[in-house]
């Protein structure tokens, strides 16, 4: 199916334009310029690269379509009401909610990037939501947090286009491809509870996403 008819048959994920136009203030080029291949759209099969940037690690957020984290957000929203991904205190409980799932991970992976730095950019949409890199935010907040140390003020990240880019921004299905691509490349990464996975299955088939995809 061509791209331009994936945009028009399948809605986009809204952009935030406030939080798209920092994005593209506050980026700067990697310290060792670099490309990557990421698994969006046919990109992984034409090997088509895409630039690794730093983001300062405050104005990346996540989001509650998180496939990790679903079944928090579910049962958050049945008790409290809608998390508004923009809104601070939505930010504050979706960190929680990741920060509680295999916390031995996350230490791990702080230690990881203690030692060696963060080595994978995380793939972020044009204002700041991250598909990829939810539990290395977590882990570089939490360093930076302990250290108070510049290296861990900013992210590797990809960043997808916007709604000027060439091919325009993602589908809501092509974020959930995006990140169930991902989760298959899951080697020594966390895991998704068998309650999440359900309910993330069903969630991407009502993206559009067929269970071969």
């Amino acid at each position: 199916v061509p791209d331009s008819d994936l945009m028009t048959s399948i809605p986009l994920r809204k952009i935030i334009p406030d939080f798209a136009d920092e994005i593209k203030r506050r980026k700067l080029e990697d310290t060792t310029p670099s490309k990557v291949v990421i698994p969006f759209r046919n990109e992984h099969r034409t090997d088509k690269e895409r630039d690794v940037v730093s983001v300062p690690i405050e104005i990346l957020r996540f989001r509650k379509e998180n496939g990790r984290i679903i079944s928090n957000v579910l049962n958050y929203e049945q008790e409290h009401g809608i998390l508004k991904e923009n809104s601070d205190a939505t930010q504050v409980e979706l960190r929680k909610f990741l920060s509680e799932k295999d916390p031995e991970k996350t230490k791990e992976l702080m230690n990881s990037i203690r030692s060696s730095g963060q080595r994978d950019p995380a793939v972020i949409t044009c204002d700041g939501f991250l598909i990829n890199g939810n539990r290395r935010k977590v882990a570089i907040d939490a360093l930076h947090e302990d250290t108070g140390e510049d290296e861990y003020s900013r992210m590797k990240v990809v960043i997808l286009p916007g709604k000027d880019d060439p091919g325009g921004p993602p589908t809501k299905k092509e974020i959930e491809q995006i990140e169930n691509r991902y989760q298959l490349q899951s080697d020594g990464k966390s895991e998704y509870t068998r309650l999440d996975q359900a309910i993330s299955i069903r969630h991407k088939r009502d993206s559009g996403m067929s269970l071969k995809e």
